[in-house]
C-alpha cells in the first residue's frame, strides 16, 4: 500500500469507529445495550463517571 492509500483507509476506519462509539453511547444512555454483566457495568460507569464529567464541560 502506498502512504496515501493507507492514510485514506485509516481516515475511513477512524470515521467508522467514531460513528460506532456515538451510537453505542446513545444505546447506553437509553439502557438498550443489553442485560449482561458487562452492559450493566457500562451503564453504571456511564451514569456515575462519564455523564457527570460531560456536565462539567
Amino acid at each position: 500500500m502506498t502512504q496515501k492509500t493507507l492514510h485514506h483507509w485509516h481516515k475511513e476506519h477512524n470515521k467508522l469507529v467514531s460513528e460506532f462509539h456515538k451510537k453505542h453511547e446513545i444505546e447506553i444512555q437509553r439502557g438498550e445495550n443489553g442485560n449482561s454483566l458487562l452492559a450493566k457495568w457500562e451503564r453504571y460507569f456511564y451514569k456515575k463517571v462519564i455523564s457527570p464529567l460531560k456536565e462539567v464541560k
